[in-house]
């Protein structure tokens, strides 16, 4: 998917496939590393995303890092929505 793609679907919940035709539901969300200058996507399985909601409402700034996987771009193939 390009990146255009995966911003139109950031923070909405689906299921999506990953490199190997891995399918998961869940979550993706974009977050600026400023260190590297660069957009880095973490996938929140569906079943970790009430605890992530919870840590972002509580003002938790590593929740994505805390309940969610660091995924490539290139790895994100598809998603339904």
């Amino acid at each position: 998917m390009s990146t255009r793609e995966i911003q139109d679907i950031a923070f909405k919940p689906g299921v999506f496939m990953f490199d190997g035709g891995i399918q998961n539901e869940g979550m993706i969300v974009p977050q600026y590393n400023i260190r590297l200058a660069k957009i880095e996507y973490y996938f929140i399985p569906s079943s970790r995303l009430e605890d992530y909601n919870k840590a972002k409402q509580a003002s938790s700034h590593a929740a994505h890092r805390y309940y969610g996987n660091l995924v490539p771009e290139s790895s994100i193939k598809q998603a339904r929505i």
